[in-house]
């Protein structure tokens, strides 16, 4: 069951979802929010720093924390000493909570193929205080053209409002989503928000063509995962990102308990159109490198 709670903290008004999975996630009005403007540039200035290996022209904050695929690396190491040009990116902000998070294909020093690249930032006081990173490389990056092709979906535009859904509801369906895998779910979900016409991007390839996929039955514009329902347990923590003016909504994973992963969905009228999603199946990891997040921050 999910419930819906609300709590009033030295004047700000904080609604919080306890979710199925015995995680929650926090939707937070107060008069200290960052702006869509403000996110985005930082956002822009950290793919600069990151194509330069100069992460010295970030406002960093002290004790930043950077994962990449749930390790701790050094700022300035890993992905800072080998990432090239920026060949494609698409992301969104949430103002709420101060974070943006960006999708991108970054070219690699070194390697024949360029890496897929997903992003977490934290703002904290205009200094960048979290950035969580989900990195894709080899065999594992199975389509690039495909998501070039996308570029020209509109994953930024500003819906009207009778066709927004609410934080929380969002926030619903993606964590829904995850527990459609699940063989013996613990609680009752919908995959009534994918079943839809929608279609799905997983490390670049396109997985809702229609036909067999893993001797499965799927059907064509259609992202429900149902026919997939054989993990054994609910995946992990989920950590989730929300624009309700655009309609997107990302969330953070350990998918299947053992793979970094960020799935972006983007909403319509209460249904899910696009899902772009990149996860490292490479190895098995044990954690994403960072703790559950509570209910009131």
């Amino acid at each position: 069951m999910k419930s819906i709670r609300q709590l009033a903290i030295s004047g700000a008004t904080i609604w919080f979802l306890v979710l199925g999975s015995g995680t929650a996630a926090i939707a937070q009005s107060s008069g200290s929010a960052c702006t869509r403007e403000s996110l985005k540039a930082i956002t822009d200035k950290f793919f600069e720093a990151l194509e330069a290996h100069e992460p010295s022209i970030l406002p960093l904050a002290s004790g930043v924390k950077y994962t990449e695929n749930g390790i701790q690396v050094e700022i300035g190491k890993g992905v800072w000493e080998t990432a090239g040009k920026t060949t494609f990116k698409r992301g969104m902000v949430d103002t709420r909570k101060c974070g943006s998070h960006t999708q991108a294909i970054i070219e690699e020093n070194g390697m024949e193929k360029p890496m897929l690249y997903g992003v977490r930032l934290k703002i904290d006081r205009e200094k960048i205080s979290e950035i969580e990173a989900i990195i894709v490389r080899g065999e594992q990056v199975l389509d690039v053209p495909a998501i070039l092709a996308t570029k020209d979906q509109d994953w930024e535009v500003i819906l009207p409002p009778e066709q927004r859904s609410s934080r929380l509801a969002m926030m619903a369906v993606a964590d829904d989503y995850f527990e459609l895998f699940v063989k013996e779910k613990k609680r009752k979900v919908s995959d009534l928000a994918y079943s839809g016409f929608c279609d799905r991007w997983e490390n670049g390839a396109i997985t809702t063509k229609g036909g067999m996929n893993q001797g499965v039955p799927m059907p064509r514009h259609d992202c429900s995962p149902e026919g997939f329902a054989d993990m054994t347990e609910t995946h992990g923590p989920r950590r989730f990102l929300v624009d309700e003016e655009t309609g997107v909504v990302v969330a953070y994973v350990l998918f299947n308990n053992m793979w970094p992963d960020f799935h972006m969905f983007r909403m319509n009228n209460g249904l899910v159109v696009w899902i772009q999603a990149y996860f490292e199946y490479g190895k098995e990891y044990k954690t994403m490198g960072w703790p559950d997040e509570p209910a009131c921050k």
